[in-house]
């Protein structure tokens, strides 16, 4: 199998989260992507919502949709996620499957400050997807780490996206501001975020 692995905070999954994916299966001939959700974050980054409530916004983005699935094997370990070692537990639980580490140009441009990025390329083969008001992916970023012959392969695997411009963070503050989503994130996570109360601005306590 042709496994595409996308990880991510998610946090709220949106329709760029999907469309990224669906662009990199299509044109790639994936024959699955398995969606990542974040679990103890590196670098002090912060999430703002529990492992539970973001997993649970994924199974409902991606059920109609059998060629994507979840993986909990970051928001299961008590560990920091770090990408090398996610690649790592797909080759041990995955033997037969060929690998393909989906990225944005920016998260591909800032590979170099992740923790063992040569591990990564040798672990996966990196697809990169050029997202709309990104910069391109900077390979020559990447030559410290990865072989001549790993690039061109890259290279030859950056996919173009339909350019429209949604954030996790732009999501948030629509909300937290009592702006409407609809149309930015599924029906159903939609649903999920109103009923759970997510990303509400909280009120100050009044003195």
């Amino acid at each position: 199998m042709r496994l595409g692995v996308y990880g991510g905070s998610f946090d709220p999954v949106h329709w760029g989260h999907l469309l990224l994916a669906e662009t990199a299966r299509a044109e790639m001939k994936l024959d699955r992507v398995e969606f990542v959700p974040l679990g103890v974050p590196p670098h002090m980054k912060t999430v703002r919502t529990s492992s539970e409530d973001r997993f649970a916004m994924l199974e409902r983005a991606l059920a109609p949709y059998p060629e994507f699935g979840i993986n909990r094997c970051e928001i299961d370990s008590p560990e920091i996620s770090y990408t090398y070692k996610t690649l790592q537990y797909f080759r041990e639980t995955r033997p037969g499957d060929e690998l393909f580490l989906i990225l944005s140009s920016e998260t591909f441009n800032d590979l170099p400050n992740w923790v063992e990025p040569g591990l990564i390329c040798e672990r996966a083969s990196l697809i990169v997807a050029q997202r709309a008001g990104c910069p391109e992916a900077n390979f020559e970023g990447a030559r410290g780490f990865a072989s001549e012959e790993r690039l061109d392969e890259f290279r030859s695997q950056v996919v173009s996206m339909p350019q429209i411009e949604i954030s996790s963070s732009v999501v948030r503050e629509r909300i937290a501001t009592g702006r409407s989503v609809r149309f930015l994130v599924p029906d159903a996570v939609l649903d999920y975020i109103e009923a759970r109360g997510l990303y509400r601005q909280r009120k100050e306590s009044a003195r």
